[in-house]
């Protein structure tokens, strides 16, 4: 094995494609993005549907959410472009900001259904008002900007890859 390799290996340093300037992810990283997206899909199907099957179902699902968010925004924080197409590194910009949208309907929906700050800000009838204005439930509108963020920069970077190699 030629030392650079083994440097590699050793310092965790991954190889880029040539052809996209996208770094490959390895075979457990490729399962952690992936199951951490299932488990958002089935937190936010958990959540959803978990009114009619309890309270203990909605907050283990909003728990299997927040989990997954983490998981998926930082497997694809870490898929670095290291191309010069400015219109991939834009793209890339965008979908970090849908990764933080993830994360923020996370952080949401643990408040909305857990309701840990709530009882420091419910004591006045404005401080319950703020609450529900600008907390309960708004996860939805996080998850739907960052799930559309997720799906434009997605296409957008595949199709700006296929004409980049042509």
């Amino acid at each position: 094995m030629p030392c650079h390799n083994f440097f590699k290996k050793k310092m965790n340093i991954q190889n880029t494609d040539s052809n996209t300037g996208l770094r490959t992810l390895t075979r457990t990283q490729s399962l952690v993005f992936v199951s951490g997206a299932m488990m958002m899909v089935l937190g936010v199907c958990g959540v959803v549907f978990g009114t009619f099957a309890g309270r203990a179902l909605m907050r283990i699902a909003t728990i299997l959410f927040a989990i997954g968010a983490v998981a998926f925004t930082t497997i694809q924080m870490t898929q670095t472009y290291s191309g010069t197409s400015i219109v991939i590194r834009r793209l890339r910009r965008i979908m970090v900001i849908g990764d933080i949208c993830f994360i923020i309907a996370a952080l949401l929906m643990i408040e909305s259904n857990f309701q840990i700050i709530f009882p420091f800000v419910a004591k006045t009838i404005d401080g319950y008002n703020a609450w529900v204005h600008f907390v309960y439930n708004n996860w939805v509108v996080a998850l739907l900007i960052a799930a559309i963020l997720e799906m434009y920069t997605t296409h957008r970077i595949a199709y700006e890859l296929k004409k980049q190699q042509q």
